[in-house]
């Protein structure tokens, strides 16, 4: 496995961490616990943010 390759798996990978949250936020009744898989999903999307921008610049040196 090269480095676009794991970059792309993780890629799929924190799409698919981002949406479970998401999901379970969506579920639970208490407030609290819903907050914080919320937050979850933010922190989520930001590593996703991360390593999209990560996989892009490779995309553009190679």
């Amino acid at each position: 496995m090269n480095l676009k390759e794991a970059l792309e798996l993780s890629v799929k990978e924190e799409a698919s961490a981002v949406e479970r949250y998401k999901k379970l936020a969506s579920q639970v009744e208490d407030p609290e616990t819903r907050l914080m898989l919320e937050q979850i999903a933010k922190e989520e999307a930001g590593h996703l943010k991360q390593l999209k921008e990560r996989l892009k610049a490779i995309k553009l040196l190679g």
